[in-house]
């Protein structure tokens, strides 16, 4: 398999200036796209010059890096006031979370890359999916972070450190997970059984209606009203975001609630065990309901059914000889289904005697249990 590396980065805050387009327009001969307020880099062979860290500290707000070999890497930018680092830390583990200040930033960097490889992972469009979750932490939930941390539960380097007092509380709302968490734990293939498992400790979300926050704006005060409207002309970013967090603040709305964490990752792993069971009992019995359902459809055309494998063997070709033996054992189970296989056998073994010198087709009569 050829070498694959995917480099993205989004604005969200703000565009960037003509000048700092034109700067990261010449990072790379491999620059797929440039615009104001995105820029991808993909590589076959080689690698990207720069750190991909630095171009995100200063240019974008969110970063996406993937490769073949099992790298999967998020990074968010945060103005420096925006979230609150002493929350998030707790959700950190060594080499796999990690918020670091940066000047007048907070970087989260989240890396849960696989070492055996993982699977195979297209990643265009991805970042476009995930950058809600960059409100929704600037915010206070933290659904994804905990999403991650399950992640690193999960890993043998980590498992056998966790302990009540490194486990982070559980956010509330996980058993109603956005578009953006699903496309989360899809790019770092996180068993959503075992988030559903841990999401039995979650409270649920209360949502903040526009309406609500609408009735507070008139409980703030005029110099902070003033001051909001002002940092909204200056054109400085986040200030929707620091608006609402006062609006909720005054409005004493409730914030997105967490429950001390008390599961241990034994009782977790056994819940995700059984949820999965569960769903595939369930995948079972849709397969049987659809198979009985096609059976009772076919039992209405048993003898236009047996015509046309008759046609179809006559045509001495392969695809004819698969359609063929297709049919066989559709008619085959519609027999067992109703009890009348030896019916069945009487009208298979005239069919074989007949046709017994084309040894294609009887060889795959044989590969899946026709003929002996």
């Amino acid at each position: 398999m050829s070498e694959y590396q995917y480099y993205e980065w989004i604005a969200v805050d703000r565009p960037l200036t003509d000048e700092e387009l034109e700067e990261v327009s010449g990072l790379s001969s491999h620059m797929d796209m440039a615009t104001a307020t995105q820029a991808v880099v993909t590589y076959s062979y080689g690698d990207f010059k720069h750190d991909p860290r630095n171009v995100l500290l200063k240019y974008f707000d969110a970063m996406l890096y993937v490769a073949n070999w099992g790298s999967r890497r998020l990074l968010f930018r945060f103005p420096l006031a925006a979230v609150d680092a002493k929350a998030i830390n707790a959700f950190c583990v060594e080499d796999h979370i990690d918020l670091t200040r940066e000047g007048k930033f907070q970087v989260l960097d989240i890396d849960l890359s696989e070492e055996d490889g993982g699977e195979w992972t297209e990643a265009e469009g991805i970042l476009h999916r995930l950058i809600p979750l960059r409100e929704q932490i600037i915010q206070g939930d933290y659904r994804a972070l905990y999403i991650a941390w399950l992640k690193t539960s999960n890993m043998d380097t980590f498992a056998d450190e966790e302990d009540e007092e490194s486990m982070p509380p559980v956010p509330a709302g996980l058993r109603k997970l956005t578009p953006a968490h699903k496309a989360f734990m899809e790019l770092f293939d996180i068993d959503p059984h075992l988030v559903k498992a841990a999401a039995e400790s979650s409270a649920t979300l209360q949502p903040i209606s526009d309406q609500a926050l609408a009735d507070a704006i008139s409980s703030l005060p005029r110099l902070e009203c003033d001051a909001f409207l002002l940092r909204v002309l200056q054109g400085e970013t986040q200030v929707g975001s620091t608006l609402r967090k006062r609006l909720i603040e005054l409005a004493g709305l409730q914030k997105p609630v967490a429950t001390q964490q008390s599961v241990s990752s034994a009782s977790r792993e056994k819940r995700a065990k059984h949820y999965e069971a569960e769903e595939q009992r369930r995948a079972q019995a849709e397969a049987e309901r659809k198979r009985i359902q096609e059976l009772e459809e076919l039992a209405n055309r048993v003898e236009p059914a047996w015509t046309w494998v008759g046609k179809l063997i006559e045509q001495k070709q392969a695809k004819a000889y698969d359609q063929a033996v297709s049919l066989l054992v559709n008619l085959r189970d519609l027999a067992v289904y109703q009890k009348k296989l030896p019916e069945f056998q009487s009208r298979l073994m005239p069919l074989v005697s007949r046709f017994g010198t084309r040894r294609t087709l009887i060889d795959q009569m044989r590969s899946v249990g026709l003929v002996e």
